[in-house]
């Protein structure tokens, strides 16, 4: 086989194999819409990959419903299932997070730069499906990537971490 005629076919089966890989993601990505949707109506806001501590990979979605609620899920690109779902809260002060509450904000930020060094950019309020109450830390690394860190209201435990790219 001629080397020009090699090229040209090795680069075609490239571009085939990198053509399924985007298909798989696909299909992997609208398996997590559905599945996130049919959780919570409402509007999509928001469909993000994330990579995980463990080396895991996600997709983290945002819904909005009708009466204003907030949903976050997280989604696992491998299964299409969703693996955590959590509401978002405007404040701490919110009923449903201050009866769960056993450590104030400035704490948890504490707890939560102790493991990750960088700059708190927005902490948010959420109660987890299980029913505890965490913040969620959004903090900018000094290496460029930004780390979501959950901590715990009750007992100041970091109960989860998920590194993304800014």
């Amino acid at each position: 086989m001629n080397i020009k005629y090699y090229r040209f076919y090795v680069g075609g089966l490239m571009a085939i194999m990198s053509t399924g890989a985007i298909a798989e993601e696909d299909a992997a990505m609208d398996a997590c819409r559905k599945a996130a949707s049919e959780s919570a109506k409402g509007e999509i806001v928001k469909v993000e990959p994330k990579r995980v501590k463990d080396g895991g990979e996600i997709y983290e979605i945002d819904i909005k419903a009708a009466d204003e609620t907030q949903w976050q899920f997280k989604c696992d690109k491998t299964s299409g299932k969703i693996i955590k779902k959590e509401q978002e809260l405007p404040n701490a002060d919110h009923p449903a997070f201050a009866a769960l509450k056993k450590i104030d904000e400035a704490e948890a930020r504490k707890i939560a730069l102790s493991e990750y060094t960088g700059i708190v950019n927005k902490v948010g309020y959420e109660i987890q499906s299980d029913g505890t109450a965490t913040y969620e830390i959004i903090i900018e690394t000094g290496d460029g990537l930004e780390m979501e860190v959950e901590v715990d209201a009750a007992t100041g435990k970091i109960i989860e971490a998920d590194e993304g790219s800014e």
